[in-house]
């Protein structure tokens, strides 16, 4: 199993079927297939990707990805039946993980299917099958902290007792509303009215 390639860019293609070419320190060079969202390369650059190996009797591709926590999301895509790494690697390369786990959470079939050759069935089967593995609780994490952190500055600014649960509550508000947003952000949100 190749887990994880470095070495230098010989070579890369960025389209519908994205690869990037690696020659290891080693003398070996890996065609690693990518998502087409990995632009920034250039030839002779030292590179890194965590890999997937996909082996079947006819052929042996690897896939690669910038951060750890893409491949095992990509893992996950390519556990659904019926959704091949390919197919896998087109998600990957139309949504960003965040922008994916939001739409199986909100159970959006047709902003999945947009992705070329899935189809409805296919994006639907994608939403049930994930929405029971991933683990949505890091968001939940997340926004405590946020709120958490706002409560903090809004105490040092001299908030306290009814107006400091007034901004908090409306610090949640705007969370719920924006999700993503940051702490900067929330807080001149809150301080606005």
């Amino acid at each position: 199993m190749i887990s994880y390639i470095t070495g230098d860019i010989l070579k890369y293609h960025i389209s519908k079927n994205s690869y990037v070419d690696i020659l290891t320190d080693g003398g070996v060079g890996y065609r690693v297939n990518i998502p087409a969202s990995y632009t920034a390369l250039s030839k002779g650059e030292r590179y890194s990707l965590f890999t997937y190996l996909h082996v079947r009797e006819d052929t042996q591709m690897l896939f690669g990805f910038q951060k750890e926590e893409e491949r095992k999301f990509f893992e996950q895509l390519i556990s659904v039946s019926g959704i091949g790494p390919k197919t896998g690697l087109a998600i990957l390369s139309m949504f960003s993980r965040v922008k994916l786990e939001d739409i199986i959470l909100k159970g959006d079939a047709k902003a999945l299917s947009k992705v070329p050759g899935l189809g409805i069935k296919g994006a639907q089967k994608i939403i049930l099958e994930l929405r029971g593995k991933i683990d949505f609780d890091e968001k939940e994490e997340t926004e405590e902290q946020i709120i958490k952190e706002l409560k903090e500055v809004l105490k040092a600014l001299g908030f306290s007792g009814e107006q400091l649960k007034e901004k908090v509550t409306k610090g949640e508000k705007v969370w719920t509303k924006k999700k993503n947003v940051n702490i900067e952000e929330l807080i001149k949100e809150v301080l606005r009215g």
